[in-house]
């Protein structure tokens, strides 16, 4: 079943003062650590929203094989981030996982599990599960790629999953929680 991935890497990142994509841990910008995970899953298309600092997050990737799709709204939020990337993706593809770039526990085994057990258990929805919370990453059926379209603002997929229009499934992702917002996330990881 081909399957694509979708990255959000468009944000400015105003808690952490600059733009995430582009903070180095273990050796590699964020960015470019999240596209070769992403390549690692299997996807057949690997797409990566930008829109702050563009020109540098897209020199992250150049020579791995990835779409780069800008957002020109970027500002407004992922939401119109998800948007773009599902829109962007070839018209065969049957599902979407979307994934940010700042989960320094995600594994390129953790997003095959999710789009496996989509495939397995037909939920048009597969959440990763960390902590009671269901969030990102997470694999989405084509059924659900027009409410996904529709996205803007800083809504995101969130309203979505809760919605109760879809089953929604989960895959344990320990590690899900930790993700770099702040300097002292930063600083935390880097410590450990």
């Amino acid at each position: 079943m081909p399957f694509a991935i979708v990255i959000l890497a468009a944000g400015g990142s105003s808690r952490l003062g600059q733009p995430k994509q582009l903070v180095r841990f273990g050796g590699k910008t964020l960015v470019r650590r999240a596209a070769e995970i992403a390549i690692q899953s299997g996807a057949e298309e690997v797409i990566v929203i930008l829109g702050a600092q563009a020109d540098a997050v897209r020199a992250e990737l150049g020579d791995l094989p990835v779409k780069c799709v800008i957002n020109p709204n970027w500002e407004q939020g992922m939401g119109g981030s998800i948007a773009v990337g599902v829109k962007a993706m070839e018209p065969m593809t049957a599902v979407c996982t979307v994934m940010l770039c700042d989960q320094p526990s995600l594994t390129g085994d953790h997003l095959g599990r999710l789009v496996q057990h989509q495939a397995e258990s037909g939920a048009p929805i597969v959440a990763s599960t960390y902590q009671g919370v269901k969030g990102v990453p997470c694999a989405f059926d084509k059924l659900v790629f027009l409410d996904l379209i529709g996205l803007n603002g800083d809504e995101g997929a969130r309203d979505i999953i809760r919605s109760g229009r879809y089953r929604v499934e989960t895959v344990p992702f320990e590690g899900g929680l930790i993700d770099i917002d702040t300097q002292a996330d930063l600083d935390q990881l880097n410590l450990e």
